[in-house]
């Protein structure tokens, strides 16, 4: 199991500015962060731009990471699962050029969120099952993409007050398909809906897990804290990994906060050297 780190560290800041750092700070793995900021602005990294990809291939290179996973983007009006046929198929067809993109720069695994909605703005139940279904179809033509460029589609575990979070309805969902589709488990946002029993939660579905997005919590909110930083324990975490053979990256999804006002490069030599440490703990 390797360390990696998402670029959303350093989500306002071009990426050919962000990859200098993070090989400074001893990563070898990163999964490339590919929203856009607030205002629909692809600031960080516009994977729509084909110059752009390439030049982001050769600098990767030229660095010695490996882009290991690229996270689809997601915003306001990104929903696989909306009622309204343009804005699914808009959201689809930017999930299949984050695909497309991810491929060019020799990465594996495509990070997607199942839907882009909180549950209490869907409170009739015929309305939250047609979407749930529009979920599954989706993920179907996602699928059949990423299938033919050889990449692993990796569905993530969204906050709880998310539609399409539920892990039961998650798994029964990738179940349904090859190893190469799978869940993207989230730390914080599996322990916020399941709290100290998220461990058990991971050992129930392990099989169908081919990510992660490694972050902590305080217990009460989305923060997206160093290791340690919580109320997450990661011995048991990480030897639960062990248990279960998992062999792909350990990868650090840290709220963008942490390096404002401080140094990036002892930020990250830290983070790094702490997280060694970690997975060596077991």
């Amino acid at each position: 199991m390797n360390l990696g780190l998402s670029t959303s560290l350093f989500c306002d800041v071009p990426l050919t500015e962000s990859l200098p750092l993070i090989a400074r700070g001893g990563f070898k793995a990163v999964e490339i962060w590919a929203s856009p900021d607030s205002s629909c602005r692809y600031t960080h990294f516009d994977f729509q731009n084909t110059n752009e990809v390439k030049q982001i291939k050769r600098q990767l290179s030229s660095l010695g990471l490996k882009a290991v996973s690229l996270h689809s983007p997601f915003y306001p009006s990104f929903d696989l699962s909306h009622p309204d046929r343009l804005i699914q198929e808009a959201s689809l067809n930017i999930t299949l050029s984050a695909a497309a993109a991810l491929k060019e720069l020799e990465g594996n695994i495509l990070v997607v969120h199942p839907s882009g909605i909180e549950c209490d703005r869907v409170l009739d139940l015929e309305e939250r099952k047609e979407r749930l279904n529009r979920i599954e179809k989706s993920i179907s033509l996602i699928y059949q993409h990423t299938a033919k460029l050889g990449l692993v589609l990796a569905l993530e575990t969204l906050l709880p007050s998310f539609l399409g979070s539920d892990l039961v309805f998650l798994y029964q969902l990738v179940s349904q398909y090859p190893p190469s589709v799978g869940i993207c488990f989230d730390t914080g946002h599996v322990y916020l809906r399941y709290k100290d029993n998220f461990i058990n939660r991971y050992r129930q579905i392990a099989r169908k897990v081919v990510a992660l997005h490694v972050q902590d919590t305080l217990g009460e909110h989305d923060d997206h804290l160093p290791p340690a930083k919580g109320v997450i324990c990661w011995k048991d975490f990480v030897k639960a990994l062990k248990e279960s053979n998992f062999q792909s990256t350990f990868l650090l999804e840290i709220s963008s906060q942490w390096i404002k006002g401080n140094d990036p490069y002892i930020f990250l030599r830290n983070l790094y050297d702490h997280c060694l440490e970690i997975l060596s703990s077991t």
